[in-house]
């Protein structure tokens, strides 16, 4: 609290701490300690070299020349997934600056490729959806599940991510998949005729009609072939295709990629009272101020 009494009105400190600093006792304690658990996941060797020193990536000419960047992360370990979705959001936040700069849309083309977006902690995602459009920045969410969506987002939240996306290509379901009924009755439903045949003893009866069935049942779902899938896009039927894999194109790959081994760069924490001493330094008591060392007013 004092040191927060040394900054200006208009430190971005004060800003996010908000109403945290006059609540009482008890609510400080629990806002402290939310805090602290959510830093505690920064206390890591690796994530230090990455955090701690400048990227290699900038966002102004990434979106200016034909790029791709990879982000890997260690499908053993899933303390460290929050990072994909903090380093997105960052990015994005840049790229738009970028576009704004540009008449509002980027120079090139920006898609993010969100693999297993599912097994992600939640982040801000819908601002990609509706102000990257717009902007030329396109998110592609990859998931297993829509049971995903609805676990990390709530149900609005799902509900908001799958109206927001134009096209929607699907297949290989599990033999118990909950997805492929919601996708079932999202393909909709045709017209067929179906008919029934009775025999007595000394006439045949045949009735015909029209009757309502799913475009793809569920369980037709379920049973399309490896490699195959229902392709759904905005303003056109859906239909189903084979959809080749990479290689059946005469793509390859030349030698694997090594990544470059560098030693640990060493990472200096300030202590308490060199942070207590800075902000001292450069933002000295104001006149009329108390200084709450001496216990007098500041002249």
């Amino acid at each position: 609290q004092l040191l927060m009494d040394r900054l200006p009105e208009e430190h971005k400190a004060k800003w996010f701490s908000g109403s945290a600093l006059t609540a009482a006792e008890q609510s400080m304690a629990s806002v402290m300690s939310t805090v602290l658990s959510r830093l505690n996941t920064f206390l890591d060797s690796e994530l230090e070299q990455v955090l701690c020193f400048d990227s290699a990536m900038d966002a102004e000419s990434f979106a200016a020349k034909k790029s791709a960047n990879f982000l890997i992360l260690p499908e053993e370990d899933a303390t460290k997934n929050f990072m994909a979705g903090l380093m997105i959001q960052t990015l994005s936040r840049e790229l738009f600056s970028v576009a704004d700069e540009h008449d509002g849309k980027l120079p090139n083309r920006v898609v993010f490729f969100c693999d297993e977006l599912g097994t992600m902690p939640a982040f801000d995602i819908l601002p990609l959806f509706s102000a990257g459009r717009s902007r030329r920045l396109t998110l592609v969410p990859i998931i297993q599940s829509l049971a995903q969506l609805e676990k990390n987002y709530g149900k609005e939240g799902a509900e908001i991510l799958t109206d927001n996306c134009q096209d929607t290509i699907f297949g290989g379901f599990a033999p118990n998949s909950q997805t492929a009924e919601v996708l079932s009755k999202a393909l909709g439903s045709r017209t067929v005729m179906s008919g029934s045949i009775s025999r007595g003893k000394n006439d045949t009866s045949q009735s015909l009609q029209m009757i309502e069935r799913p475009l793809m049942t569920p369980d037709e779902l379920k049973s399309i072939p490896k490699g195959h899938f229902v392709v759904m896009k905005t303003g056109a039927h859906p239909m189903q295709t084979r959809l080749r894999l990479f290689l059946e194109w005469g793509i390859t790959f030349g030698e694997p990629y090594q990544v470059p081994q560098r030693a640990a760069r060493k990472v200096y924490y300030a202590s308490k009272a060199e942070l207590t001493n800075a902000i001292y330094r450069t933002f000295p008591l104001r006149t009329g101020t108390v200084n709450y060392h001496t216990g007098k007013e500041q002249k």
